[in-house]
C-alpha cells in the first residue's frame, strides 16, 4: 500500500484455493483466502482506493462481497452472484476497485456465492482519513474479533444436500473466533487469545461472519461501550452483551480494569425461533482468551467464564437492538423527512413443489418469500449487465410494494423494484405472526438506511408517530424481530441493482431476497459507468461444461499450483503459471487437454507448504511451546492416489535445523528427498527452505512422515495416506464405511531437544515420557482432569478402516478398542493377508491397517494405548494409558465408556503372537521373493557403555554407547551429507567398510562406516539382538531400513544358526520397511538394492540413534537410466564450522 497526505491505494491478491485444516478431531478440506482463515484482514483510511485481485484456484464459481461497502458508482465491484457479476470461474480472476469514501469503523468481506462464505471471508477495517481522529477515546489496542460457523464436511456439499432434499441445512458443529474453535471442543488444539495491559481502552472490532446464527458475545469480568455498528458512529451504549446476526459488526469499547488474570470471551447462538418449531440449533459454546499482560496473572490459571444469556433470551437481544441511538447530533447525518417511496415488504416461509433438479425432494420443498415471491437468479447474464445493456427477458419490473392478500400462493420470480435516482425510500419489514417465525438479519447492498423503529407484533399505521427522525441508528443489516416488525428509510442516491435479503445463508437459495433497480440520474456523476473489461462472463452450453470438467479435473492434478485458463476465439488451451517461473508457459489444445484430464485419474500433483514453528499448546494442565508443522498436533495429513507427485515446500521457522523424513516411500532414483539429515541432505537451516519432490508409485496403504532431527519428531509427524489409483475398489478387502487415521504418540512436558540434550550430557539417555497420545491428546486417565482426549463418531452396522501410526519416539505399544476386535490388512503400507485379533501391536515407526466392525452394542468405548516394555532389566518407563472414544451416532456424550483391558507392559507372548503371525497377502501380480542372494550378512547391535566424552559435562564415568556390528555410527562432520559426498566423489567423509559379520573385537569402534553393494543385488542380513552388557540387558528393537521395502523371512528368541533357514518363509512374507527384532532374538530380512543412493538403517528408538545404532547402504548406480540423478537446486550446505556443531547428533 502507497500512502499519500489524503488518499491511497491499497493493492491486494487474494488467491483462493484449497486448504487442509485440523478441527473437532477431523481434518478437512476447506476453501479459504491466501491459505488464512479468517482471511487476510484489509486495513484501509477513509477515502482511500482498494483495488483486489481475485485469484479462483478453487474448483467452484464464486464471487466476493465487500460488505456495507457504499460502491457509490462501483456496483460492478459489489459481488453478489448473477446481481451485479457473473462469478468468476475456476482458473480465472477478476479485480475489484472501489473507493472507501464517507465510512468509517469496521465492515467485512466474504464469498457472495453458496455457502462458501463459510470459510472465505475476513475484516475490512477503515480508520479515518490522516490527521482526523475518531469520535470516541482514541483505544489503547485493536482487536478484530470474527466469530463464524463450523462444518466438519464441505460446506458446498451440505448447501447442495439441502437444495436437492428441499429441507434445511444441518446446523454447525461449532463456532469459532478467529478461525478456531477454543478449548471447550473436542480436540481443540489452538484458542485465539489477546493479551492486554491493566487500565487501557481496547477497541473490539466484532463481526458476525457465521452463517445461519444470531450469537450472544461477552467477556467475564468486562462490560462494552458500544461505538458503532455496521461502519456507522452509535451514541456510547454501555452493555455486558453484544448481540449480532450474521453480517452485523459491533465496534466496542473495552476497558481492562478487572483483577489481573485470564477472562474467556465466549459465544453462543441466540436461537430466535419460536420454540413450537422444535428447530435443532448449534448449542455448543465458542471461547477464546483475555489474558492480562502482568507478572500476577498465572500461567496455568483457569480463565473465568461469563454467565451467557438463555439461547431463547429474546429479551436481551432485544434490549441491545432496540437499544442503539445515532451518534449526537449536529453529526449525525439527516433523517430525510419526504419520502417518495412507500413499502412494506413481509417476510415469509412456506413450501413450493420439488422441481426436477431437486433428486431426493418428497413433494414439497421448503421455500421463503418477500410478498409472496420467492426470488430466483437469472442464470446467463447478472441483472446489473441486464440494466445496463436493456437486455430484455433477464427480469421484470414488477415486485409488489405490500404483501399479496391472505391465501395467495407463492409465486417463484426475478422481479426488481424499479427507484428513481435520489428518491427516498420508507420500508416496513414485517416479519409474520401468525405461524412460526425466525429473526431475519436482512441485508441491503449499496445503501445505509436508518432504523427508524422497530417493535413486536403487526405495524400499525398508529407505530408512525414513534418513529425516531432525530438520531436514528444507521445499519446495513437489521435484525427484523421474530414476529414484529422494523422500518428503514434510504435515499436511493447510488444507480445499480442491489440485492436486498436475508442474511441467513439458508434462506438465500429458498428465496428470501428482492432487487432494487435505481435509475441514473441527470448529472455525469449519477450515471451506471460500463463495465470493467475483466467482468466474469458466463460461458454458454458446451464449453461451460467443459471448463467445469476441467477445472475439477485440474483441481485434482495440482490445486496449489497456479493454473489459468483462458478461451480464445473457440479454442481452448492451458496456460500454467508457476510464480518463481513466470516465463515458463505452455499451451495445449483441446486432445492434449483431454489425455491431461484423463490421466488425472490416475497420477497428479499433490502440493503442500509445511510451516515448521512454534505452537502454544496446552498439555497436562501446563502451558507449552512445541514445534510444529502448520499449527497442528499431529500434522496435517498427505492423501495421495498410488503414481502421484507429491510435492511439499518445508518452511523452517523453528530454532533448530530440520529435515523432514517421508517414512516408508522408496523414493526410487529421489535420494535427495529421503530427508535423513546428514544421510542424503544437510539440515534445513533456520529460516530456510527446501522443497521436497517424489513420486510415489507401487505402494499403497499408510505412512507417514516426522522430522529427521533429534527428538523433534516428538511433535513434528502426521500421516501419509496412499489411496489405490482406482479407488476404494481397488482395495483387496470390502470397501471400508469410513477411514480414520490413528496417530500414537508421546508427549514431555519439556522442550524436547533440552530433553535430548540433556540425555547427551549425562549419558544416560533421555528420560521417559510424561505421557502417550492419541491423535495428539493423552485422554482422560491421567492426573490432570479435563486433558483433551480425540473422538471419533461411529455409525452401527459399518466397517471401519483404522490406520494405526506409532509415531512415538521410544516405546512400543498395545492398542485396543473396547468391545471391538481388529482385522488385520496391512502393514507398512504392505497388504497383508486378513489377520483376526483384539490386540494391535506397533513398534514406532510402523503403520497397521485394521479393519474394525461397528456391531457392538450402540455406546461409547475407550480406544486405550499403552507401552509394551521389552526390555530384560527393568528400567522405568512411561506407566501411562492414553484414551480416545469411538462413540456411536445418535448416544449421548455423557454416557459411560467401557475400558478395554490391556495386555501387561511386559507380555513378550501376546507381542510375539502379533508381530509373528502376519503374513504378506502375496498377489500373483506381486513380485516374488529373490531367491539368489548376493550378500549374506549377520548384523548385531546392542547396547553397552564407554567412558564419558569430554563435552558430556554431566556424565558420571560412563556414559551409554550403541553399536551393530561393533561400529558405533558417527554422522559426518563435514560440509556434506553422504549422499552428496558419494555423488561428488568427496574423499574423507566415510569408509566402505562396514563388515558383513560381527568382528571378533571387544568394545567399539566410532565410525562413518557403510555398506557398499552393486545395483540390483540381493542382499539378506540376519538381524541378531545382543545383550552387550549384563547391566543393560536387551529389548525389542525396531529397526527401520530407508529406501526399500524388504521380506522378512524368519523371526525367533535367541541366537540365530544357519540351520533356521529351512524355516524361511519364502512364499507369503511379510513385506515391512520396519521391523521389531525381539529382544535377545533374530529377525532375517531380504531385499534388492535396485535404488541408487545411500540409504539409512537404524534402529528406530530414537535415544538409540545418536548412541550410533545405525549403519548406511551404498548402493552402486546401474545401467542407464537407473542413475543417481542430481541434486536438486536447493540441497542446503553446512555454512560454518558452528552450524555443524549446532546439529551435532541432531538426527
Amino acid at each position: 500500500m502507497i500512502s499519500v497526505a489524503d488518499a491511497a491505494t491499497a493493492n491486494y491478491t487474494f488467491t483462493v484455493e484449497s486448504m487442509r485444516v485440523s478441527r473437532l478431531c477431523n481434518s478437512t478440506d476447506i476453501i479459504a483466502v491466501n491459505g488464512q482463515l479468517p482471511g487476510p484482514t484489509i486495513e484501509v483510511n477513509e477515502g482511500d482506493a482498494v483495488a483486489v485481485e481475485v485469484i479462483n484456484g478453487s474448483p467452484y464459481n464464486l464471487t466476493i462481497h465487500w460488505h456495507g461497502i457504499l460502491q457509490l458508482l462501483t456496483p460492478w465491484a459489489d459481488g453478489p452472484s448473477m446481481v451485479t457479476q457473473c462469478p468468476i470461474q475456476p482458473n480465472s480472476s477478476y479485480t475489484y476497485r472501489f473507493n472507501v469514501t464517507g465510512q468509517e469503523g469496521t465492515l467485512w468481506w466474504h464469498a457472495h456465492s453458496s455457502f462458501l462464505r463459510a470459510t472465505v471471508y475476513g475484516a475490512l477495517i477503515i480508520r479515518p482519513r490522516n490527521g482526523s481522529a475518531y469520535p470516541f477515546p482514541a483505544p489503547d489496542q485493536e482487536v478484530p474479533i470474527v466469530l463464524g460457523e463450523w462444518w466438519s464436511r464441505n460446506v458446498v456439499d451440505i448447501e447442495s444436500d439441502a437444495v436437492s432434499s428441499g429441507q434445511l441445512p444441518r446446523e454447525s458443529d461449532a463456532f469459532t473466533v478467529n478461525g478456531v474453535t477454543g478449548e471447550l471442543y473436542q480436540c481443540a488444539n489452538d484458542t485465539f487469545t489477546v493479551d492486554v495491559q491493566p487500565n487501557t481502552t481496547v477497541l473490539l472490532r466484532v463481526i458476525n461472519a457465521g452463517l445461519n446464527t444470531h450469537l450472544f458475545f461477552k467477556v467475564a469480568g468486562h462490560a462494552f461501550t458500544v461505538v458503532a455498528v455496521d461502519a456507522c458512529y452509535t451514541a456510547n451504549y454501555t452493555t455486558d452483551t453484544l448481540v449480532l446476526a450474521p453480517g452485523h459488526t459491533v465496534d466496542a469499547l473495552m476497558v481492562t480494569n478487572a483483577s489481573a488474570g485470564s477472562y474467556y470471551m465466549a459465544v453462543q447462538a441466540y436461537d430466535s425461533l419460536s420454540p413450537t418449531t422444535m428447530a435443532v440449533t448449534d448449542d455448543t459454546t465458542a471461547t477464546a482468551i483475555v489474558r492480562y499482560n502482568t507478572t500476577s496473572t498465572k500461567e496455568n490459571a483457569t480463565p473465568v467464564m461469563p454467565t451467557m444469556p438463555q439461547s431463547s433470551d429474546s429479551a436481551t437481544a432485544n434490549a441491545f437492538y432496540f437499544g442503539l441511538r445515532g451518534p449526537p447530533s449536529p453529526s449525525a447525518p439527516a433523517v430525510p423527512t419526504k419520502v417518495d417511496v412507500n413499502m412494506t415488504i413481509e417476510l415469509g416461509l412456506g413450501q413450493l413443489p420439488c422441481d426436477s433438479t431437486q433428486s431426493s425432494c418428497s413433494g414439497k420443498s421448503v421455500a421463503a418469500a418477500m410478498n409472496g415471491v420467492s426470488f430466483r437468479l437469472p442464470s446467463q447474464m447478472s441483472l446489473l449487465e441486464a440494466q445496463f445493456n436493456r437486455t430484455p427477458g433477464v427480469y421484470t419490473a414488477d415486485f409488489p410494494d405490500a404483501p399479496q392478500p391472505s391465501g395467495t400462493p407463492m409465486v417463484e420470480g426475478t422481479k426488481v423494484r424499479r427507484l428513481k435516482y435520489n428518491s427516498t425510500v420508507e420500508i416496513v419489514l414485517q416479519n409474520p405472526t401468525a405461524f412460526p417465525s425466525e429473526n431475519h438479519p436482512i441485508h441491503l447492498h449499496g445503501f445505509n438506511f436508518f432504523v427508524l423503529a422497530q417493535g413486536l407484533g403487526n405495524f400499525t399505521p398508529g407505530n408512525v408517530s414513534g418513529y425516531n427522525l432525530v438520531d436514528p441508528v444507521s445499519r446495513n443489516t437489521l435484525a427484523v424481530p421474530t414476529g414484529g416488525w422494523a422500518v428503514i428509510r434510504f435515499v436511493a442516491n447510488n444507480p445499480g441493482m442491489w440485492f436486498f435479503h436475508c442474511h441467513l445463508d439458508a434462506h438465500v437459495p429458498m428465496g428470501l431476497g428482492m432487487v432494487f433497480a435505481v435509475d441514473n440520474g441527470t448529472t455525469p456523476d449519477s450515471f451506471l459507468p460500463p463495465p470493467p473489461a475483466d467482468l466474469p462472463k458466463i460461458e454458454d452450453g458446451d464449453d461451460a461444461e467443459f471448463r467445469k470438467i476441467l477445472a475439477l479435473c485440474l483441481h485434482k492434478i495440482s490445486h496449489e499450483t497456479r493454473i489459468i485458463i483462458r478461451l480464445a476465439e473457440g479454442v481452448w488451451g492451458l496456460r500454467y503459471e508457476s510464480p518463481p517461473l513466470p516465463n515458463r508457459v505452455t499451451t495445449m489444445l483441446v486432445p492434449l487437454v483431454l489425455v491431461l484430464c484423463t490421466a488425472a485419474a490416475s497420477a497428479a500433483v499433490v502440493e503442500h507448504t509445511f510451516k515448521v514453528g512454534g505452537t502454544k499448546i496446552t498439555q497436562l494442565c501446563m502451558n507449552s511451546v512445541i514445534y510444529t508443522a502448520n499449527q497442528q498436533l499431529p500434522g496435517p495429513t498427505i492423501e495421495v492416489t498410488e503414481g502421484d507427485t507429491l510435492v511439499v515446500h518445508a518452511v523452517n521457522d523453528s530454532p533448530y535445523p530440520l529435515s523432514l523424513h517421508w517414512h516408508g516411500v522408496y523414493q526410487l532414483r529421489s535420494g535427495w528427498n529421503d530427508g535423513a539429515n546428514k544421510i542424503t541432505q544437510c539440515p534445513i537451516q533456520p529460516s530456510g527452505n527446501f522443497t521436497y519432490r517424489f513420486n510415489i508409485t507401487g505402494q499403497e496403504g499408510t505412512l507417514w512422515w516426522h522430522a529427521h532431527s533429534s527428538l523433534l519428531r516428538a511433535t513434528i509427524y502426521g500421516a501419509l495416506i496412499i489411496k489405490p489409483r482406482n479407488g476404494p475398489s481397488g482395495y483387496p478387502f470390502p470397501e471400508p464405511y469410513e477411514e480414520i487415521p490413528i496417530l500414537l504418540g508421546e508427549w514431555w512436558n519439556r522442550n524436547v531437544d533440552d530433553v535430548e540434550n540433556d540425555g547427551y550430557l549425562t549419558g544416560l539417555g533421555p528420560q521417559i515420557s510424561n505421557a502417550l497420545t492419541i491423535n495428539g491428546m493423552p485422554g482422560d486417565q491421567n492426573r490432570c482432569k479435563g486433558s483433551a482426549m480425540y473422538e471419533v463418531e461411529v455409525e452401527y452396522g459399518k466397517t471401519c478402516l483404522l490406520r494405526i501410526i506409532n509415531a512415538a519416539v521410544n516405546v512400543e505399544l498395545f492398542f485396543k478398542v473396547a468391545g471391538h476386535t481388529f482385522t488385520v490388512v496391512a502393514a507398512d503400507a504392505s497388504y497383508t493377508k486378513p489377520y483376526a485379533t483384539d490386540v494391535i501391536v506397533i513398534a514406532p515407526g510402523q503403520t497397521v491397517d485394521a479393519l474394525m466392525n461397528t456391531t457392538a452394542s450402540p455406546g461409547r468405548y475407550y480406544m486405550a494405548a499403552h507401552v509394551f516394555d521389552s526390555k530384560t532389566v527393568a528400567v522405568p518407563f512411561d506407566h501411562s494409558t492414553a484414551t480416545g472414544i469411538v462413540k456411536y451416532k445418535g448416544v449421548p456424550n455423557y454416557a459411560p465408556a467401557a475400558m478395554p483391558s490391556l495386555p501387561p507392559h511386559d507380555d513378550v507372548v501376546t507381542a510375539g503372537r502379533f508381530y509373528w503371525s502376519l503374513t504378506g497377502l502375496a498377489r500373483p501380480s506381486d513380485p516374488g521373493v529373490p531367491t539368489t542372494v548376493d550378500h549374506n550378512m549377520v548384523v548385531t547391535f546392542g547396547l553397552d557403555q564407554a567412558p564419558c566424552a569430554p563435552n558430556q559435562t554431566k556424565c558420571s564415568g560412563f556414559a551409554l554407547v550403541a553399536a551393530m556390528n561393533r561400529n558405533s555410527f558417527q554422522f559426518p562432520d563435514q560440509k556434506v551429507s553422504l549422499l552428496e559426498a558419494l555423488y561428488k566423489g568427496v574423499p574423507g567423509v566415510y569408509s566402505e567398510d562396514f563388515p558383513d559379520f560381527p568382528p571378533p573385537m571387544q568394545g567399539f569402534r566410532k565410525a562413518t562406516a557403510v555398506k557398499k553393494v552393486k545395483y540390483n543385488d540381493v542382499v539378506e542380513v540376519v538381524l541378531q539382538s545382543e545383550q552387550y552388557s549384563s547391566t543393560l540387558g536387551t529389548e525389542n528393537h525396531p529397526i527401520h531400513l530407508h529406501g526399500f521395502d524388504f521380506y522378512l523371512l524368519a523371526q525367533g528368541l535367541g541366537r540365530f544358526n544357519p540351520s533356521m533357514k529351512s524355516k524361511y518363509n519364502l512364499v507369503d512374507p511379510q513385506v515391512r520397511n520396519t521391523v521389531a527384532v525381539p529382544a535377545g532374538g533374530w529377525a532375517v530380512i531380504r531385499f534388492m538394492a535396485n535404488n541408487p543412493g545411500m540409504w539409512f538403517m537404524h534402529c528406530h528408538l530414537d535415544a538409540h540413534l545418536p548412541l550410533g545404532l545405525a549403519m548406511v547402504f551404498e548402493v552402486l548406480n546401474g545401467p542407464a537410466p537407473n542413475l543417481l540423478p542430481p541434486p536438486p537446486p536447493k540441497v542446503q550446505p553446512m555454512n560454518s564450522r558452528k552450524q555443524q556443531n549446532t546439529v551435532r547428533q541432531r538426527l
